[in-house]
């Protein structure tokens, strides 16, 4: 059996090739694995591939009327002809077939909302998968009103679980970080920092995507275009390591990460052998963080959020977020020198 590619029902990988697999009947009344080749992940021409593939296999028992799974078939052909990213694509492959599986044999007509809180609060520890359940839940429930199976959605009004922030790193952090990483996941750190890319995107950079001056990619997420100057502390790094594939980074057997897992888990375990935990064990810096810490660097060089947006490919809001500490550091600092030289007494209400 293949490895799963963890957010995509029924897809894996063996030996680094991309398969859907299907459980079949054998002649002898035996169940056994059926694999179709796809392309990787990566592709651009995967979605097409992997919702061609997912329309020919042989039809489940039909869902009974009313049902979610029934709503789930009549809605996937309505979202399947929708304009969007591959990336969401994907996650609606993903949603509709956990939607499906979960709660397919339950009566749409008896959702209530606080079946739905009870579904978002099963999931507080993990709150963006949470947020991101509801919300394609919600979705799902849209077309249900919008088709009068129902007639107001019991996903409306829930609100979102808090995120919290991603702080970006110390300095000393980082500096521990590094001393202590794999030379793998050095490169991926250093490569989060210099670029502010989510991690989905640093394992896809190829050296064929750079000239050794400037790093061009599209998200995979957003399908944003950014174009990253590559600094010298980032070359040397990339120079450092034999390139044994097409991209960047690579797994042990020199071929890249299908997926974020491996090197997310070796964070988390770098993170609590440096002790960079709170009292209940979750990491108090993440990856998401250096996106931040690239954002505050580029606003220090005096970069407007525009430049930034064109550099880190993020929106210009996100990049006033991320720097909205460092923003605030830099009037600080240019004040001052005016500040405390002043007269105090405006301050106490009377001269000196």
């Amino acid at each position: 059996m293949g490895r799963c590619v963890s957010d995509i029902p029924g897809v894996c990988q063996k030996k680094g090739i991309t398969y859907r697999r299907f459980r079949v009947k054998l002649p002898d009344g035996r169940w056994g694995d059926h694999y179709v080749r796809l392309p990787d992940p990566s592709d651009p021409r995967f979605a097409e591939a992997l919702a061609r593939v997912n329309a020919t296999r042989e039809p489940r028992q039909a869902a009974l009327p009313g049902t979610m799974g029934a709503l789930v078939v009549e809605a996937r052909p309505i979202i399947a002809a929708r304009k969007m990213a591959d990336s969401t694509r994907r996650d609606w492959h993903y949603y509709l077939g956990l939607f499906e599986a979960e709660h397919g044999s339950r009566l749409v007509a008896d959702l209530r909302k606080s079946h739905i809180f009870r579904l978002r609060d099963r999931m507080a520890e993990t709150p963006g998968k949470a947020n991101a359940y509801v919300s394609k839940l919600r979705a799902l429930l849209d077309i249900a009103v919008e088709r009068d199976w129902i007639a107001v959605n019991p996903a409306d009004g829930i609100p979102r679980l808090a995120l919290g922030e991603y702080e970006p790193w110390p300095a000393d952090v980082l500096e521990a970080a590094l001393d202590a990483a794999s030379p793998m996941l050095r490169l991926a750190i250093v490569t989060g920092l210099c670029s502010g890319q989510r991690l989905s995107d640093v394992i896809r950079m190829q050296h064929g995507w750079h000239d050794g001056a400037i790093m061009e990619l599209r998200h995979r997420k957003t399908a944003a275009y950014a174009a990253v100057p590559m600094h010298p502390l980032w070359l040397a790094e990339i120079a450092k390591l034999p390139k044994k594939s097409v991209t960047l980074l690579y797994d042990r057997s020199g071929k890249p990460f299908a997926d974020t897992d491996r090197l997310q888990a070796s964070i988390r375990r770098l993170m609590h052998g440096l002790g960079y935990v709170d009292d209940a064990g979750q990491l108090l810096y993440t990856f998401h963080g250096l996106g931040k810490n690239a954002c505050c660097y580029l606003t220090e060089l005096g970069l407007s959020d525009g430049q930034i947006s064109a550099i880190t490919g993020k929106t210009p809001e996100t990049v006033r977020h991320y720097a909205k500490r460092a923003r605030v550091l830099m009037v600080a600092k240019s004040a001052a020198r005016r500040v405390v030289t002043g007269r105090i007494g405006g301050l106490v209400g009377k001269n000196p």
